[in-house]
């Protein structure tokens, strides 16, 4: 008996020791409110086709001549309104439990609803009080076996964030001020 506890608590730290070794990197978050966007592990709830000329005239008075001007606006692709579960944040915080955006696919319906879990990537419009999508940019993921957020090869939170930041998003001027 005097054998067993000792090796029991040896056996008990060093499992402990590997778990928070793989639940900080899980735990994987940044924060920079100079930069307009946020990043969040989502689960789908819903994602809802909507017509984004429906309303798309806007009428002005000529200032000089007092005509009434039309000016009409097409948008070439298709609109959604998505909600999802914000499972977690990733980039800035979004201060809600579940979240309402809208996204915007040339090609159809928008590649990341064919996934239960994503890290969806959004920008809030403050004149229209509204997050939009990055256009075509999401990572699908899962849990692995040890419960631990992964890309569908594997890859880390931080990893799949990463490779965004650099790329699509360093390129459309995201991360101008960082």
């Amino acid at each position: 008996m005097n054998r067993i506890l000792p090796i029991l608590g040896i056996l008990i730290l060093l499992i402990s020791c590997k778990s928070t070794k793989t639940n900080q990197e899980s735990e994987f978050k940044v924060a920079n409110n100079s930069v307009n966007l946020f990043a969040f592990i989502g689960e789908k709830i819903s994602v809802i086709e909507f017509d984004p000329n429906e309303n798309n005239k806007r009428i002005e008075i000529d200032s000089i001549t007092g005509d009434t001007l039309i000016f009409t606006s097409y948008s070439m692709d298709n609109g959604f309104k998505n909600k999802y579960k914000v499972i977690r944040n990733v980039y800035n915080e979004l201060k809600t439990d579940t979240i309402e955006f809208e996204a915007y696919d040339h090609y159809g319906r928008p590649a990341f609803e064919d996934y239960k879990n994503v890290l969806l990537y959004l920008s809030y419009n403050e004149e229209k009080n509204k997050y939009y999508h990055q256009k075509y940019i999401f990572d699908p993921i899962e849990k692995d076996k040890n419960g631990n957020w992964r890309g569908l090869k594997g890859e880390s939170i931080k990893k799949l964030f990463t490779e965004q930041k650099n790329g699509y998003l360093s390129a459309r001027g995201v991360f101008d001020s960082e």
